[in-house]
């Protein structure tokens, strides 16, 4: 318990501004990149601590990095763990709300 606790504290989440992620706002739907050690219960107590909303859903998914090659060298791109949080209708997280 003591360890999950640790976590969270240093859990940080990013909220992802895009085209996509603006539109998934509006429904709702907001994605957030987290580390790739968070699980969505993690994620879960994150947001609802963070932004003083209910969480109803999270998905995760983990984007694998690119392979790139540069004069003879190559080496990848580190991966990426993506969280979608879906919260309950009619509450809404003001980061999103204020890049539009």
């Amino acid at each position: 318990m003591a360890r999950r606790q640790e976590v969270m504290k240093q859990l940080i989440l990013k909220p992802i501004i895009s085209e996509k992620s603006i539109s998934l706002a509006g429904t709702g739907t907001y994605m957030f990149e987290v580390p790739l050690s968070a699980n969505k219960l993690m994620v879960t107590d994150a947001v609802s601590k963070s932004f003083k909303v209910d969480v109803i859903n999270v998905r995760t998914s983990v984007l694998k990095g690119k392979v790139k090659k540069f004069k003879g060298q190559s080496g990848t791109r580190k991966n990426v763990k993506r969280a979608f949080v879906t919260v309950k209708d009619g509450q809404k997280i003001s980061i999103f709300e204020e890049s539009k």
